[in-house]
């Protein structure tokens, strides 16, 4: 795994330049108050993305899912709580990772077994771990749809919410313009730095584009909005039929790949407030 350092305002950012599980990006001398505890800093994060105002799914938990009681020096930020991003972040000393999938999704006596041992590893390294599933993915400006829909160049477009989840809506659809389908695809590819992929069967010019991080292959909610196209990270093998068969561009550029970008805002965010 390759790591570039970017620097600037007397801030050093560590961005993981592979595509890889374990990505991790590192945050020093963060915005917040000197000697600020993860407890107090998890707050100030859930005060951003408005956590409590958000039912989600069980796994979620939504908040600070590993804490410690020494000072916060060094914010990171990964797709994933799984144990190569926790132990890079121990490497990094990075002691409050902030996460979009954390420690407890899954119920087996597997999932249960893995959890126990990153949740114990994460306590060996001293790294806090907050998690944010979809206020993370809402957020206004700091969140995983949003800054997609801005890293694909259609920020200036016309937008409204659109995908809901759990009585919320997670992304955005654009409208009033004329995008050749080819060029979204190339876009996708880009910003993601994975091959995207393009599936069903819509139209060559897209006109009403609706985009959803991660894994959203809600069509009930594509076809009463218009919308010729979805963006999205993946969409399971029904969903490509049903697009084929109504008419619907899928573009898909990778789950991870699609939800890198709120936890890179927000560990921005947190680096420039006062």
């Amino acid at each position: 795994m390759g790591w570039g350092r970017r620097g600037g305002g007397g801030v050093v950012v560590w961005v993981g330049k592979g595509r890889g599980g374990g990505e991790v990006s590192f945050v020093g001398r963060v915005g917040y108050k000197v000697g600020m505890r993860a407890q107090e800093l998890a707050r100030e994060c859930d005060h951003i993305l408005k956590t409590k105002s958000f039912r989600d799914y069980p796994g979620a938990r939504n908040g600070l899912q590993v804490s410690h009681n020494k000072a916060v020096k060094k914010v990171g930020w990964a797709v994933d709580a799984d144990m190569e991003s926790i132990r890079k972040a121990g490497k990094e000393n990075v002691d409050f990772l902030i996460v979009h999938h954390g420690i407890f999704w899954g119920s087996s006596a597997l999932d249960r077994k893995m959890r126990v041992k990153r949740i114990q590893e994460a306590k060996r390294l001293g790294v806090a771990i907050y998690s944010s599933h979809l206020p993370l993915d809402a957020h206004p400006e700091l969140g995983n749809s949003i800054g997609l829909l801005r890293a694909l160049g259609l920020g200036d477009s016309r937008r409204k919410q659109f995908g809901v989840a759990m009585g919320r809506a997670i992304g955005w659809k654009v409208k009033g313009g004329r995008w050749k389908l080819r060029d979204l695809v190339n876009r996708m590819t880009r910003v993601t730095g994975r091959k995207a992929v393009v599936l069903g069967g819509g139209p060559k010019t897209c006109r009403r584009v609706g985009i959803v991080t991660g894994g959203f292959g809600d069509l009930d909610q594509v076809v009463k909005a218009g919308l010729d196209t979805l963006i999205t990270g993946e969409a399971d093998y029904p969903t490509e039929v049903k697009a084929k068969e109504l008419g619907i561009n899928l573009i898909l550029g990778g789950h991870r790949e699609t939800e890198e970008f709120g936890v890179r805002l927000i560990a921005d965010y947190l680096r420039n407030i006062e």
